[in-house]
């Protein structure tokens, strides 16, 4: 009989267990795979922001494993001491709550486990006996699915705390400033009263109850806590307390992350420890907020910062505005991804793909004036108004001078140079193809900060493009394909390092002067609405824009100069910060680009012509030469100079106007000759500007090979003479023209061109 009872029993709570196991619940399910902050740390685990969870509540995951057993025994000990020895409802604790309610006349105690509160958080009650009975069903229902370290996990991340907060961890940051990992037994016995009377107890709001309530917690629980610390921990909780605030660094990169987090379906990740470093983020906002407090008369309103490791393609700083709190001046923009033209900041990447189409750094390019384009004329002028003549293609690009960028790229092709472009990562030049034209070489393309950087840092990559990483973990960027050769990013990191040629156009320029090897690139917008710098050392790569989300123009020429200190300074701060950067090869290689490569050979060349030097060249100084591989052989090859003959120096015949009006040594050899016109270029059309007189305005007339008493025609009508430059200056008219111009010898040419 006692066998039969007890297989009775036994299936009873066999069956009961099976009905609490498998009888539908779908609000736990709900409230398990509801949202909770994400808390954001930087790559040393400080604490950048807690971005709220989806519904506005302040609420923050932890496991229990992050809670101090401290803390743990606390709350555990101040709801249900005997937690993990009932099956969720204690009949002690019922039967002893019944008594206090009935000799107090009135309810003063719910009885209510740990399990049953949580029940009631995952499915609200009603009052009364049946809403009790209900809680009790549940809780039952919890402890046949869960273990008992899964319900208090659950229960103390979800416990009210009023005020928009929910769970301990969020409790622990808002009120004292830290995560729950640091939550000792003095301010967990401050919180643990909180929940029964929420608007009396939180010490935030009434610090004086709340130690009257921590400190009959402590009696009662016989923690032992002294008066006068439970006193002071509660002032740190003031709501006046800088220490208690959360925190909210770098926001443009927090909400950045955090929202790609979330698009991407990461919901079930509560804390990463990102890229960010704090102390360089918050340096870095100071050298933006001190540069843009002188500009503030030149409105220049805003600015934005982004650095990154070469090597992974780490965010280090991140700063998209000058204050995410600033309304005046948009600061929730991301400065870091807003598009606007960069300026002169493309010629690097054009340079380098001039290197790998045949182009060497000791290419001679024609500073000079001259017109591109096709159905519109495209007249370039360098920023200081000033033509140098014959320039080497390493002088072009440091002293980033305009006509010869233009002449290389008409030469290359916008579209290809385009394309190359969205190789290297520019999806905004992607997003307008075919509508640049040779002024993308100038940068007439809006891209964004982040484009610039991440190109920018193929250079010391060696060709090889990086995919930024937000997140420390994260391990994204091993992609080898090589958009560049490694020559041509060698070379180029070379030539932006290269201090002595960019004198042409910078002079000494202190600010790019760096104690460590570096490269900069820095670019002026029209009108100097955007000024940019691009730096790098072989370890990082920083960028930095300034101007107005607005679009508004500047007062006066504030000049790149600013953003280039910005990366100068930081670049230096990024270095210092990183040992690793002295002993691998990052602080003290000979290039940005590293070691010299196998294939690039140095040569002597004559300084003026960029030919292999000969006894006749009056300069001479070192290049590196792409060496060529025939049948086994390595080779440098770079024809000897024929510019500098026995007792003579001759320019090729393009360079006679420029020669002649300044007059310099040298000639072209071509007076007397057959001449033809250099500018205008056949079919040019030119416009008339509205805002000046137009007999103010003229066409230049530039011709080679004619002799001293060459005419000009127009339309069969003579305008003048040229000079001993082979110069006119053309008064313009409108409408379709043919230009004529002839010598005493016979010579004559003609182009047509249009004046609209």
């Amino acid at each position: 009989m006692k066998g039969l009872v007890s297989v009775v029993l036994l299936s009873i709570v066999v069956l009961l267990f099976l009905i609490l196991f498998f009888s539908p619940y779908p609000e736990l399910k709900a409230y398990r795979s509801r949202s909770y902050g994400l808390v954001i740390n930087d790559r040393n685990g400080v604490t950048l922001r807690v971005v709220p969870a989806d519904d506005g509540v302040k609420r923050e995951w932890a496991s229990l494993g992050d809670i101090p057993a401290g803390a743990l025994r606390v709350f555990i000990r101040a709801e249900d001491r005997r937690f993990y020895f009932h099956p969720g409802v204690d009949p002690i604790a019922v039967a002893g709550s019944a008594l206090r309610n009935l000799r107090a006349g009135r309810i003063v105690s719910g009885g209510s486990t740990i399990t049953m509160q949580l029940a009631r958080l995952i499915r609200p009650r009603g009052p009364g006996l049946g809403g009790k009975a209900a809680e009790a069903w549940d809780a039952l229902r919890l402890e046949a699915r869960l273990s008992k370290k899964a319900i208090l996990e659950l229960w103390l991340n979800g416990i009210p705390f009023g005020s928009n907060i929910e769970g301990l961890p969020a409790m622990a940051r808002n009120r004292f400033g830290q995560p729950v990992t640091q939550l000792d037994d003095t301010r967990a016995a401050l919180l643990a009263a909180v929940p029964r009377r929420p608007g009396l107890y939180d010490p935030a709001l009434n610090p004086e109850a709340a130690v009257r309530a921590a400190l009959f917690l402590s009696r009662r629980l016989k923690l032992g806590l002294d008066q006068a610390v439970l006193e002071a921990v509660a002032r740190e909780a003031s709501p006046d307390a800088d220490e208690y605030r959360s925190p909210f660094s770098a926001p443009h990169f927090t909400e950045r992350l955090a929202s790609d987090l979330r698009s991407g379906g990461n919901s079930t990740i509560h804390s990463v420890r990102s890229t960010l470093d704090l102390d360089l983020q918050s340096y870095a906002e100071e050298l933006l907020q001190n540069e843009l407090a002188m500009l503030t008369k030149n409105r220049v309103s805003n600015g934005a910062i982004l650095a990154i490791d070469n090597e992974t393609g780490a965010v280090r700083v991140y700063v998209g505005s000058r204050s995410w709190f600033d309304e005046g001046s948009s600061g929730k923009i991301d400065g870091v991804r807003v598009l606007n033209q960069p300026g002169s900041c493309l010629k690097p990447f054009l340079y380098a793909m001039a290197l790998d189409t045949g182009f060497s750094p000791a290419e001679i390019l024609p500073d000079i004036p001259q017109v591109f384009g096709g159905s519109e004329a495209y007249i370039p002028s360098n920023f200081n108004r000033r033509f140098n003549g014959p320039v080497r293609l390493r002088v072009a690009l440091a002293s980033s001078l305009n006509i010869p960028a233009v002449y290389i790229l008409e030469r290359l092709g916008v579209r290809s140079f385009e394309e190359f472009l969205v190789s290297l990562g520019f999806d905004s030049v992607a997003a307008a193809m075919g509508s640049h034209g040779t002024g993308l070489a100038l940068g007439n393309a809006e891209v964004s900060l982040e484009e610039l950087v991440r190109g920018f840092a193929v250079f010391p990559r060696r060709g090889i493009p990086v995919e930024l990483q937000f997140i420390e973990d994260n391990h994204g960027n091993s992609n080898t394909t090589q958009v560049m050769s490694p020559y041509a990013a060698w070379v180029i990191s070379d030539i932006l390092s290269d201090r002595g040629s960019r004198f042409v156009a910078f002079g000494p320029a202190p600010v790019l002067s760096t104690s460590f090897p570096s490269m900069f690139k820095t670019g002026t917008a029209n009108q100097f609405q955007h000024i940019w710098a691009l730096g790098a050392s072989a370890r990082f790569t920083v960028g930095v824009w300034m101007g107005n989300f607005s679009g508004e123009t500047v007062v006066g020429r504030t000049g790149s100069s600013i953003p280039a200190r910005i990366a100068a300074e930081l670049l230096a701060a990024l270095e210092q910060s990183s040992i690793a950067a002295y002993t691998t090869g990052g602080g003290s290689g000979e290039s940005v680009g590293g070691p010299i490569l196998a294939e690039a050979g140095e040569i002597e060349i004559c300084a003026l012509a960029g030919m292999a030097a000969t006894p006749y060249c009056t300069g001479t100084l070192r290049e590196w030469i792409r060496i060529k591989e025939t049948a086994g052989n390595s080779r440098r090859t770079q024809k000897p100079c024929s510019w500098h003959q026995a007792g003579e120096l001759v320019y090729p015949p393009e360079y006679q106007a420029w020669l002649t009006e300044r007059f310099r040594a040298g000639n072209t050899g071509q007076r007397g000759t057959a001449g033809y016109i250099r500018l205008p270029a056949p079919g040019s059309v030119f416009y008339i500007d509205p805002y000046l007189p137009e007999d103010a305005q003229a066409l230049r007339v530039e011709t080679v090979g004619f002799s001293l008493n060459g005419v000009v025609y127009v339309d069969d009508t003579l305008q003048g003479s040229l000079n001993t430059a082979g110069v006119f200056a053309l008064t313009l008219q409108r409408g379709q023209h043919r230009l004529v111009v002839e010598d005493e010898s016979g010579g004559s040419a003609a182009v047509d061109f249009e004046v609209r």
